[in-house]
């Protein structure tokens, strides 16, 4: 297993398209890894500062950052493993009420449909579905 890594120059474009300012996204990059061209995810990253807590910029960055995994990605394991991050951001902008990250993940969800295929992020991108892959109405 490898360790999740982007293209930095790619993570900067996202962040830009994503809207992040500056200083969050200078701390997104300093409480990771920045090695050769590519930022890794830290093992244990968290958010120690008292004034940087906005929801919608971390839900952001998060997206952004998931967003390039998905772009990078070789293999359809790893796609569908991004697929999955960016799903979780999703739901979880939804729960936390930042329906500005949730509408620009959906919008990103829709774009890109020809390449992952998968209608909607409640769908499964795995191929050998069990019984819960036919969605009933109740």
């Amino acid at each position: 297993m490898g360790i999740i890594s982007v293209n930095s120059q790619l993570l900067a474009e996202e962040f830009a398209a994503w809207a992040i300012p500056m200083n969050y996204a200078h701390l997104f990059v300093d409480k990771n890894i920045d090695k050769a061209g590519r930022i890794s995810l830290h093992p244990f990253f968290f958010n120690d500062t008292e004034h940087m807590t906005n929801s919608r910029h971390w839900l952001a960055i998060n997206a952004a950052f998931w967003c390039c995994v998905y772009r990078e990605a070789e293999s359809e394991r790893n796609k569908i493993e991004a697929l999955a991050g960016i799903r979780a951001l999703f739901y979880t902008s939804g729960a936390l009420g930042v329906g500005e990250v949730k509408a620009m993940i959906q919008e990103w969800w829709r774009t890109t449909y020809a390449l992952h295929r998968v209608a909607a992020p409640n769908y499964s991108a795995v191929r050998n579905q069990t019984a819960f892959s036919t969605p009933e109405l109740h």
